[in-house]
């Protein structure tokens, strides 16, 4: 906790990764609090927990668990290097789903606000209706039947929207090719991408890039983006704006 509380305050917490003891035998969970106490008004630092398979569970594990991680490795046994790269995946899953959740929260319906969030939590797969029902531990028929009550009548239909505004986020705040998204957001192809970004939006990754575009209308839904724009008139259940159906901007 010292070696924490040393590093925190001038270099910021990107991620937490805890075993439920550390080397010594002591219980991680306090190192939660106190990590997320060192972000102060910052943005939650992603806590993750790292189980190991082979180990028993115990109250430290419980405790570890109740702290509500970001995420649970469940690993074998310990490979540094596979586990730096989950936690690279997890901790920018985690900044994702922050940023775009404080666009999208005050739209979406108190009853669903945790599909959606999950929805994005996995936007880097093409997760299936079933999947997520039984992360949310819910049977498929009870999922349906929420999302209708609240005006969503196609599931699938949501994922699909928090997989876009996925694509938008990577396409905006980094300068990696077309190709390697698809690729890392698990799309069958490059052209996979393009074609549901065309039918969605009615325009190309590439105008997805644009932060501000001199179009009358458009400035302030630009801003904000266009696939979290479109998203936010589908919960609402409107059609989707005319002015962020664009067509070629860039």
């Amino acid at each position: 906790m010292g070696e924490l509380a040393a590093w925190g305050p001038v270099a910021g917490v990107a991620g937490l990764l805890l075993e439920p003891r550390d080397a010594r035998g002591t219980a991680t969970a306090s190192l939660v609090a106190e990590a997320r106490r060192l972000a102060g008004p910052r943005d939650l630092v992603p806590v993750l927990a790292l189980v190991r398979r082979s180990a028993p569970w115990c109250a430290a594990t419980v405790a570890l668990l109740e702290t509500h991680p970001a995420s649970v490795l469940i690993a074998e046994e310990l490979d540094l290097g596979a586990v730096v790269r989950a936690c690279v995946t997890r901790v920018r899953q985690a900044a994702f789903v922050s940023a775009v959740w404080r666009e999208l929260e005050a739209d979406v319906p108190v009853g669903l606000r945790p599909l959606v969030r999950l929805a994005l939590a996995r936007a880097d797969e093409p997760i299936s209706v079933d999947a997520i029902a039984a992360e949310l531990g819910l049977h498929r028929k009870t999922l349906w039947s929420r999302c209708r009550r609240h005006g969503v009548g196609n599931v699938q239909a949501l994922v699909t929207w928090c997989r876009l505004v996925a694509v938008e986020h990577a396409l905006r705040n980094c300068s990696r090719p077309v190709d390697a998204i698809a690729e890392e957001l698990a799309f069958p192809s490059p052209t996979a991408l393009r074609n549901a970004v065309r039918r969605h939006l009615g325009t190309t990754p590439s105008a997805l890039r644009v932060r501000d575009v001199s179009i009358v209308g458009v400035r302030a839904h630009h801003a904000r983006g266009l696939a979290c724009e479109g998203f936010r008139a589908w919960l609402r259940g409107l059609p989707t704006p005319p002015d962020v159906m664009l067509g070629d901007v860039a």
